[in-house]
Formats: structure tokens, C-alpha cells, sequence
């Protein structure tokens, strides 16, 4: 009598969605941030006199690929990534000074997501989750 009872409410399997996860998901966006702090160090590093403006171009060249893979691996979680909010990143990355700020708002907001993800996060990065 209970199968065909249109009252029961949705069956759903729940467990079944953290199977699918990646074990990895959250150590694509620890290299990421990695990039990302190395970046800001290159554009810092942009004030020597004679190369400084070619240590300038690769830290915003290694930016936009940290701020591209930040993209694809945030996207779904909406942290600051929405479908036309990621193009605005790219874009703050080519005004000197500016840059560098937007890069440490995403360097906060991987931080956060990293950390609540059960990563340990120190001054260079995340590191690898030890299994126990």
C-alpha cells in the first residue's frame, strides 16, 4: 500500500554526493593560492630599477593563471565567482597597485574556503591534508 501512496515525501540518497567529490578538489585551489602568493611577490618585486618591469609582466601573466584556475575550481561554490563575476579579477589585474589588493582579497577568500575544507594554511600556502 505504501508504493503507490502519493503523499510519501521524495526519497533521496544523500551519501551518494560526497562519493562523487574529488579527494584532490581542495589541493587544485591550494596550488592555485600558491601561484597567487607568488605572484604578488613578483609584482612587489616589480620596483627594481632595470627588470623590475619584466618581473612586473611575469608576476601578472602567473596571476592570470592562478585567478583562471581559482575560477574553474570556486565557480561551484559561488565564493566570489559567479558565471560574469570572474572577468572582473582579470580585469583589476592590469592596474598596477590595484593588482596586487585584488589579488590578496583572493588570496583571503581561498584561505577561507581552504580552511573550512581542513586544510592547514600558514604564510606559503596550503599544505597537503596527512590522512590518519
Amino acid at each position: 500500500m505504501t508504493e503507490n501512496n502519493p503523499y510519501l515525501p521524495p526519497q533521496a540518497v544523500l551519501d551518494d554526493a560526497a562519493a562523487n567529490v574529488d579527494p584532490d578538489y581542495g589541493w587544485d585551489i591550494a596550488r592555485a593560492q600558491k601561484a597567487l602568493l607568488l605572484a604578488v611577490v613578483l609584482q612587489i618585486g616589480g620596483i627594481i630599477p632595470v627588470y623590475g618591469w619584466l618581473i612586473y609582466l611575469c608576476g601578472v601573466g602567473l596571476s592570470f593563471l592562478a585567478v583562471y584556475n581559482l575560477g574553474d575550481a570556486l565557480q561551484t561554490q559561488k565564493d566570489g565567482f559567479a558565471t560574469g563575476g570572474g572577468g572582473k579579477w582579470l580585469v583589476l589585474l592590469w592596474i598596477p597597485y590595484v593588482g596586487v589588493i585584488s589579488l590578496l582579497i583572493l588570496n583571503a577568500k581561498t584561505t577561507k574556503f581552504l580552511k573550512g575544507a581542513g586544510y592547514s594554511v600558514g604564510l606559503f600556502g596550503a599544505r597537503r591534508k596527512v590522512s590518519r
